[in-house]
């Protein structure tokens, strides 16, 4: 079968940024949120992060799935800073909740166990932790010239914001790795 693309017309919606005055977030005992935006109330938002490692609170999609799981965004918060006092504690709770990541603060072995799998002993600000990391080449990576991220086979994500801060030790255990 011989797909042609050059004639294909894609449409792309409009970024709809959200005036922030007119949200009102509440949080759910469920954990859900709901949002009132003055025209509609959405029940089961999500917040994501659009560039989750270059910034916290700048350029939040704001979505909900509907009752066939059809997923539709609202809009975009432009900056969560600017919703006013409860409204951006429920916003900035729901996000560190929804993108917790321990940071690494040592590393004290990385074994290979030569089946694709890695194993990382390590501090973390949440306790000590041996990692499993399956495809090391994927998910130990630096995303910056000194920002670790890291995924565990569980899915778990962690990271090490300046590896620079390391102690030697640690630094030579992840030489061959990034």
């Amino acid at each position: 079968m011989n797909i042609n693309l050059e004639n294909e017309i894609f449409e792309l919606d409009e970024l709809h940024i959200l005036d922030p005055e007119k949200l009102n977030f509440s949080l759910e005992e469920s954990g859900f949120l709901t949002l009132d935006d003055g025209e509609q109330v959405y029940s089961k938002v999500n917040l994501t992060r659009l560039l989750p490692f270059k910034t916290k609170t700048e350029y939040i999609s704001v979505s909900y799935e509907d009752d066939e799981e059809q997923f539709h965004e609202i809009g975009v918060i432009r900056d969560i800073n600017e919703l006013q006092g409860e409204q951006f504690e429920i916003a900035d709770n729901f996000l560190k909740f929804k993108y917790y990541m321990p940071e690494i603060t040592r590393i004290y072995s990385i074994r290979d166990n030569m089946r694709g799998y890695i194993f990382v002993k390590v501090d973390t600000n949440a306790g000590k932790k041996t990692l499993c990391i399956r495809d090391w080449y994927s998910n130990f990576k630096l995303i910056s010239p000194t920002e670790l991220y890291v995924v565990d086979a569980d899915g778990n994500k962690y990271t090490c914001p300046d590896i620079r801060s390391l102690d030697k030790k640690s630094k030579n255990n992840i030489d061959m790795f990034v």
